[in-house]
C-alpha cells in the first residue's frame, strides 16, 4: 500500500528557507569578524611596513593608512627633522617601527590607550607637564571619545569609555588652553594654568539647525531643509516602555496620529500621517529602513535597536519615493558601531499588568431583579402563577421567580434563598408549593401601583436582597500580566571597521487568561572602510516571534448569568451555564480556543560606496524584507464557538519575499565658498512577491493534533486553498539642491515610477516637486541678535501617488462557476471583472509652508506647518444592468486634507545642576470628500459623503428615551407622533423606547432621518512631556490627548435573558434616559444602534518616570561605564466621557456591531502598568 501524504506548504519555502539560513551564515562570519576586530588589545596590531627614501612625515602617513593608529605632531617639529628614512619591518609591533623610524632624532612618542600617538621634541618631553581628567554630562555619566585639544595645535587626545583622558602639555605651550569638543555638546574652553587634573561638564546642546536629519536617498542639514520633516526624540521615546514601534510612535511628532489596532499582547497601531487621503487603498505611511522600503510591517524591528527616526510629511520631501510616498514617509536608522573600545550595554524591564477599566456588571440580586424588569418590559409573566397579575411585577415573588429561573435548579435555590418560607422543600428546589412569609404594602407602594393602573395588594412576599447569592465569573476572565524585556548590544571598532550586535528578548503574558507574546531579535551592523575611496557595509534586523491571541474570555465572562456557575457537582466545566443553550461557557475558551501566529521576518541590506572624486560618488544597495509566518486556528469541541460540536482547525502558511536594488549617483561641491550644490541621482527596481497556502478542517478525531495532520485527523474533507502573486516597479530619480550663503535653499526633485500592477497605458507617472527656503537668521539684520538662534521660513509644493491595488487587477478577472452538464458536476469560468486599459494613478499634490524657529540660546525651539493636499481617486461607476458587471473603476473621486503643526520645546531652567523642560505637540487636520464618483452625489452605501471625512457614522440621533409623561397631553408622543393614528400601535414609539430625532419633520421616523453623526478619528490631537532632572535624578511625565473622534461601541442591547453588564434602564419608577426598557424577546429594540454612539475624545497619562543613574565614582571600581534604574507607571490614568471601555480600543466599522455582545471586540482591553527598569554600560 502506498500511502500519500499531503505537505502544506508554499511553492517558494524553499527559497525562503535558503534566505534565512544564508542569512544567519552571513551573520556568523560578520560576528567572527566583529569578535576578531574587537580582540586587538591596545598597542599589540602587527604592521607590515616598507618605506624607502621618506620623510619621516610621510611614513607616518604610511602607518595610519595600514593601521589604526593616529599621530598628533607639530608640522613645523616633524620638517625640522629633516631625515630620510628606510624601514622595512614585518610582522612587528608599533613601537618598534617607531623606535626605528625616530632613532637619531630629536623626537620622541607617548602612545596613548585610544591608539592615538603623540610626537614631541625630546627635550620638551623632559620638560612637559601631564595633566589627567574627566569629562562628563550634565547627569554626571562619563563620555567616552571626548575631544581634548590644545588650543592652536594639533596635540590633544580623546577620553576613554571611562571619560577619563590623560595628555602631556608641551613645555613650548605656554598660557595651554584646553579646546573640550563632542558632537551633540556645547564645546568649551579651559586654561591649564597650574592645575593638572580637570573633571569637565558638557552641557547638551539645544537641537540646532546644523542637525543632521534622514531624507530620501541621503541625508541632510536641518538648517538647508526646504520641506516639512519632523524628528523623533528617540531617547524620550524609549523612556516609555513598548512593544513595538507603531505604538511607540504615538504623540512623537505632530501631524501623525497612532490609534492601537489592538491591545492584545504584541498587536500594533494604526499610523495616519496628516489625515486619510485614500477612499479605498492603504492610508499607512511608508516605512524606510536604513534606506529600504520595508513592505511587511516595521513592528518585528525592537526598538532599543533604533538610532533615528525621521517623519517626512509633505510631498516636496515624499516626492522622491513616488508612488509608495502619497501617505507619508517614515525614515528609521538602525543603530551603526562606533569607533573606539568595544563597549557592552545591557537594559532590562519587568512590569506587572493590570486592566485599566473594569467592566460593571449586575451581581445576583441585581441581575434578579433585571430579569424580573424584563419580564414586565416584555408582559409576559405567566399570569397563571400570580394571584394579582400585573400588581406581581412590581414586587419579588416566589411563584414568579420560579417560572423566571426554573431551567436551573441552581439559580432558582440562590434567588429562593431571598425568601422567607413557612413551608419549602429545600432538597427539591423546584418544587413549586411555595409558602412565602408575607409583610403588607405601604401607602407609598399602593400609591405606585394605583399611578400604574394596577389592582392594589394589600400584602406582599417578603424579600431579602441581600442573601441572594452571586458567582463572581469576573475573577476568572483576567490575571495579572506580566511582561519581560531584556536587550544586550556590544559596540566598537576603529576607523576601517566598526560593528554593532544586539540581541534581545521580550515575553508578555497578557491580561487575559490564553493571551501571550514572546519575541526573540538580532541585529547586527558593520561598517567597513579599507581606504579613503571604498566603503562597504551591512545590516541585518531579524526577529522571531510567537503570539497567542487566544479568545475573548473576559468579554465572555461579563456576558454571564451571575446565578449561574461554571461547573457542575463534580468540578466539570458545563457547556451551558444555568442551562441555557442561550449562554456558552467561556471559561472552556482558555484551553479550547487556540489562535497561534508564528513569524520570522528578515530586514537585511547590503552597500558599497565608492569614492571616484573630490564630491563625487557612487553607491549601490541590495536589500531584502523577508516575511514567514504561519497561522494555527483550533476550536475544540467544547468551546464557545463548537458548542459542543466536533472540533475544528485551520493552518495558514505565508512566505512573503520583497527586494530592492539600488544605484545612486551623488555629487556635491562649493563654488566661491557660497554656492553649495549637491545632486542626487537613483536608478531603483522593487519586486514584491506573496504566496500563500491554507487548509481547514471540522471533525477532528483527536484534539490534540490541533491543526497538524489535518489529513490524517479530519473526518471530513480537507478543504485547501492558495493564492500566489507577485508585482514590481521600475523608478529613475533625481534630485538637486542649491543654497546661496546659507540662506536660500532651492531644492527640486523627480522621480518617474512603472508599476506593473496598472494597465499598458498608464504603467509609468512622473512626480515632481521644489520647496524653497529662507534662512532669515543668517540675515545680516538679525545675525547679530544674541536672542535669535535660527528662524527660517520654507514652502514647498510636489506630488506623489498611488498603485495600491491588487496585481492583475487591470487585466481583467476570470473567477470559477459549477454547473450541471449531462447531469455530472463540471467546473468552468467566467469573466467577473473587465479589464481596466485606461486605469490610472491615484495622484497627491501637497501643499506646504512652514516655519522653524530657535530663541534664547535653545531655551525656546520648534517649527511651525501649515498645509493643504489633494488627492485624486480611484473610484467604481454603475455600468448599466445590460453589461453584465456592475461598476467600473475609473479615476473620479478627490480628497482633501488641510491642517497646521505645532512643535514646541522650551528649557523653562537649567542652574545648579536643576533643569525642567517641556515639550508640546499639536496637530489639526481637517478632512473632506470633493468628488466621489464624478456625479456630485453621495454614496449612501459606501457612507462617503461630500464635505464628509472619508470615515463617517452615519446614522440615526438619538434624544434619549419616551418617558411615561410624553404619552400624556403635551408630550411629543401624545402630541407629535400619534397624531398620525398608526403610530399609537407603533412599538418603537411607546414610553421607554429609544427616541430618535425626525430630522425632516414628517412625523416618522425612517431611513430619510439619518444623518452624518461625526468622524472616528479625532478633530486634533496633541501630547505633553514635561521633565525635571537634578544630576542624576530624573522625573518626568507624558500625556497624550485626542480629542473629537466618536466611538461606536457594542452595547448591552437589554433583550433577551443574558445580558449582565450593569447599565442604568428606563422603568416606569425610574425614567433614565440612557437605556430602555428591557424586555425578554429576541427582537432587538429598534433604532437601537443610535444608542451606541458617544464622544470618544480621552486625555491619557502615557507614563510617568521616575530613574537615578548612578553617579559614575561610584561604579567606576566595578568597571561599569554607567548604570541607571527607573520606575515606570505606563498608562496609569485615562480621562473619558465615555465609561464602558477605553476609547482607542474601539475600533472603527461601517457595519453595526453584535448588539449582544459586550467585548469591544478584536482590539482587547487596555492596561496599566507597573515597570521596573535597569540600564548598565560596561
Amino acid at each position: 500500500m502506498k500511502k500519500y501524504v499531503c505537505r502544506i506548504h508554499s511553492v517558494r519555502t524553499e527559497q525562503l528557507l535558503k534566505v534565512l539560513l544564508m542569512s544567519k551564515f552571513i551573520l556568523i562570519l560578520i560576528l567572527i569578524s566583529s569578535y576578531q576586530s574587537f580582540s586587538k588589545g591596545f598597542g599589540q596590531s602587527k604592521i607590515n611596513l616598507n618605506v624607502q627614501n621618506v620623510t619621516i612625515k610621510k611614513a607616518l602617513k604610511e602607518i595610519e593608512k595600514k593601521s589604526d593608529f593616529h599621530f598628533l605632531y607639530n608640522d613645523n617639529l616633524i620638517a625640522n627633522a629633516s631625515k630620510v628614512v628606510n624601514i622595512a619591518s614585518t610582522n612587528a609591533t608599533i613601537n618598534n617601527v617607531l623606535d626605528d623610524l625616530l632613532k637619531n632624532t630629536n623626537l620622541t612618542y607617548q602612545l596613548n590607550a585610544d591608539n592615538l600617538v603623540i610626537i614631541s621634541a625630546k627635550d620638551n618631553m623632559a620638560k612637559a607637564v601631564g595633566i589627567k581628567g574627566q569629562v562628563v554630562d550634565e547627569k554626571g555619566q562619563p563620555l567616552p571619545g571626548v575631544t581634548v585639544l590644545i588650543k592652536g595645535s594639533t596635540v590633544g587626545t580623546q577620553t576613554d569609555i571611562n571619560g577619563k583622558f590623560s595628555l602631556t602639555i608641551p613645555s613650548d605651550k605656554t598660557n595651554a588652553v584646553l579646546v573640550i569638543s563632542f558632537i551633540g555638546y556645547t564645546s568649551q574652553e579651559i586654561e591649564v594654568g597650574n592645575k593638572t587634573m580637570f573633571s569637565i561638564q558638557l552641557k547638551e546642546q539645544p537641537k540646532t539647525l546644523n542637525e543632521v536629519v534622514v531624507i530620501g536617498y541621503g541625508t541632510q542639514r536641518r538648517g538647508d531643509v526646504s520641506s516639512a520633516i519632523a524628528s523623533v526624540n528617540v531617547a524620550d521615546m524609549n523612556k516609555t516602555p513598548t512593544t513595538n514601534l507603531s505604538t511607540a510612535l504615538q504623540g512623537q511628532v505632530p501631524g501623525l496620529v497612532s490609534q492601537a489596532s489592538s491591545f492584545k499582547p504584541g498587536s500594533g497601531s494604526s499610523i495616519r500621517i496628516r489625515g486619510n487621503r485614500s477612499l479605498r487603498a492603504s492610508n499607512e505611511p511608508l516605512f524606510v529602513v536604513d534606506g529600504i522600503p520595508v513592505s511587511y510591517g516595521i513592528d518585528d524591528i525592537n526598538p532599543l535597536d533604533i538610532e533615528s527616526i525621521d517623519v517626512q510629511k509633505d510631498a516636496a520631501a515624499t516626492a522622491i519615493y513616488g508612488s509608495r510616498g502619497a501617505n507619508g514617509v517614515i525614515q528609521v536608522t538602525t543603530k551603526k558601531g562606533k569607533t573606539g573600545k568595544v563597549t557592552v550595554d545591557y537594559s532590562g524591564s519587568t512590569s506587572a499588568d493590570n486592566i485599566l477599566r473594569k467592566l460593571d456588571v449586575f451581581d445576583g440580586p441585581e441581575y434578579a431583579q433585571f430579569k424580573r424588569d424584563a419580564y414586565i418590559g416584555a408582559k409576559s409573566y405567566n399570569s397563571g402563577l400570580s394571584s394579582t397579575s400585573g400588581s406581581q411585577q412590581y414586587f419579588p415573588d416566589p411563584l414568579s421567580d420560579f417560572q423566571l429561573f426554573k431551567q436551573d435548579p441552581g439559580m432558582v435555590s440562590r434567588v429562593m434563598a431571598g425568601y422567607t418560607f413557612s413551608s419549602y422543600d429545600v432538597s427539591n428546589p423546584l418544587n413549586p408549593t411555595l409558602n412565602a412569609l408575607k409583610r403588607p404594602t405601604t401607602a407609598q407602594e399602593k400609591a405606585l401601583l394605583t399611578s400604574l393602573g394596577y389592582p392594589v395588594l394589600n400584602e406582599v412576599a417578603v424579600y431579602d436582597p441581600s442573601k441572594v447569592t452571586s458567582f463572581d465569573w469576573m475573577k476568572y476572565g483576567l490575571q495579572t500580566g506580566v511582561t519581560q524585556n531584556h536587550n544586550l548590544s556590544l559596540t566598537g571598532g576603529s576607523e576601517k571597521f566598526s560593528s554593532t550586535l544586539s540581541m534581545g528578548f521580550y515575553k508578555q503574558k497578557g491580561i487575559i487568561p490564553g493571551q501571550d507574546y514572546t519575541r526573540y531579535s538580532i541585529s547586527n551592523s558593520n561598517t567597513f572602510s579599507p581606504t579613503k575611496f571604498l566603503t562597504a557595509g551591512s545590516t541585518i534586523n531579524f526577529s522571531s516571534n510567537i503570539q497567542n491571541q487566544g479568545s475573548d474570555v473576559y468579554g465572555g465572562v461579563a456576558g454571564q448569568l451571575p446565578l449561574a456557575t461554571p461547573t457542575d457537582a463534580n468540578g466539570n466545566f458545563l457547556i451551558y451555564p444555568g442551562n441555557d443553550s442561550n449562554i456558552i461557557n467561556p471559561l472552556n475558551d482558555v484551553n479550547s480556543i487556540i489562535a497561534e501566529v508564528r513569524t520570522n521576518h528578515l530586514l537585511a541590506n547590503v552597500f558599497a560606496q565608492v569614492n571616484i572624486a573630490k564630491g563625487l560618488s557612487f553607491k549601490t544597495t541590495f536589500g531584502a524584507d523577508v516575511l514567514g509566518r504561519k497561522t494555527g486556528n483550533f476550536a475544540g469541541a467544547i468551546s464557545s464557538s463548537r458548542q459542543g460540536n466536533p472540533a475544528n482547525a485551520s493552518l495558514a502558511i505565508v512566505n512573503n519575499l520583497s527586494w530592492t536594488l539600488q544605484n545612486q549617483l551623488s555629487y556635491s561641491t562649493t563654488i566661491a565658498k557660497k554656492h553649495n550644490i549637491s545632486l542626487t541621482a537613483v536608478q531603483e527596481m522593487i519586486k514584491n512577491r506573496a504566496d500563500s497556502t491554507n487548509a481547514s478542517a471540522t471533525g477532528l478525531t483527536y484534539e490534540s493534533q490541533k491543526w497538524y495532520s489535518l489529513q490524517y485527523n479530519s473526518t471530513s474533507t480537507v478543504v485547501y486553498k492558495g493564492a500566489f502573486a507577485q508585482s514590481q516597479q521600475a523608478s529613475f530619480l533625481g534630485r538637486a539642491i542649491y543654497s546661496y550663503d546659507s540662506k536660500y535653499i532651492l531644492t527640486v526633485s523627480g522621480r518617474s515610477d512603472g508599476s506593473s500592477v496598472l494597465s499598458e497605458n498608464n504603467k509609468w507617472k512622473f512626480f515632481p516637486s521644489g520647496s524653497v527656503a529662507w534662512r532669515l537668521d543668517q540675515e545680516n539684520f538679525l545675525k547679530d541678535k544674541p536672542w535669535i538662534d535660527q528662524l527660517k521660513l520654507r514652502g514647498g509644493i510636489g506630488s506623489v501617488g498611488n498603485a495600491s491595488i491588487p496585481p492583475y487587477f487591470t487585466a481583467g478577472v476570470l473567477s470559477i462557476s459549477y454547473y450541471n452538464w449531462a447531469n455530472n458536476f463540471a467546473q468552468g469560468y467566467y469573466p467577473s471583472g473587465l479589464p481596466l486599459p485606461d486605469l490610472s494613478w491615484e495622484k497627491t499634490t501637497t501643499k506646504n509652508v512652514g516655519v522653524d524657529f530657535g530663541f534664547l540660546h535653545g531655551r525656546i525651539s520648534g517649527m511651525i506647518d501649515v498645509y493643504e493636499s489633494m488627492s485624486n481617486e480611484i473610484q467604481p461607476q454603475k455600468l448599466p444592468d445590460a453589461s453584465g458587471y456592475s461598476t467600473l473603476l475609473v479615476n473620479l473621486g478627490k480628497v482633501r486634507n488641510r491642517g497646521f503643526e505645532v512643535d514646541l520645546s522650551t528649557v523653562n531652567y537649567d542652574k545648579g545642576g536643576f533643569k525642567w523642560t517641556t515639550d508640546f505637540v499639536f496637530s489639526k487636520n481637517k478632512e473632506a470628500i470633493v468628488e466621489i464618483d464624478g456625479t456630485g452625489n453621495n454614496n449612501i452605501s459606501s457612507q462617503w459623503f461630500i464635505g464628509g471625512p472619508v470615515r463617517v457614522y452615519y446614522d440615526y440621533v438619538k434624544q434619549g428615551i419616551f418617558q411615561l409623561s410624553d404619552a400624556q397631553p403635551g408630550g411629543i408622543l401624545y402630541d407629535y407622533y400619534w397624531s398620525i393614528p398608526a403610530n399609537k400601535t407603533n412599538s418603537a414609539l411607546q414610553p421607554g423606547r429609544i427616541r430618535v430625532q425626525d430630522t425632516n419633520g414628517d412625523k416618522q421616523i425612517t431611513e430619510a432621518d439619518k444623518v452624518v453623526l461625526g468622524s472616528p478619528d479625532p478633530k486634533w490631537t496633541g501630547s505633553f512631556r514635561t521633565a525635571f532632572s537634578y544630576k542624576g535624578l530624573e522625573l518626568s511625565a507624558y500625556l497624550y490627548v485626542s480629542h473629537g473622534g466618536l466611538v461606536r461601541t457594542p452595547r448591552p442591547s437589554l433583550v433577551g435573558r443574558y445580558q449582565s453588564l450593569k447599565v442604568n434602564y428606563w422603568t416606569p419608577t425610574n425614567p433614565s434616559n440612557d437605556y430602555p426598557q428591557p424586555n425578554v424577546t429576541s427582537d432587538i429594540p429598534l433604532y437601537w444602534q443610535a444608542n451606541s454612539f458617544e464622544d470618544g475624545s480621552f486625555t491619557r497619562v502615557r507614563n510617568i518616570l521616575l530613574s537615578y543613574q548612578i553617579p559614575a565614582k561610584w561604579i567606576s571600581k566595578i568597571k561599569m561605564r554607567s548604570l541607571s534604574v527607573s520606575v515606570n507607571a505606563v498608562n496609569p490614568f485615562l480621562f473619558s466621557k465615555y465609561k464602558l471601555y477605553d476609547p482607542e480600543s474601539v475600533q472603527y466599522t461601517r457595519s453595526y456591531p453584535s448588539s449582544s455582545t459586550t467585548s469591544p471586540g478584536p482590539s482587547g482591553y487596555s492596561y496599566r502598568s507597573l515597570v521596573l527598569g535597569v540600564r548598565a554600560g560596561f
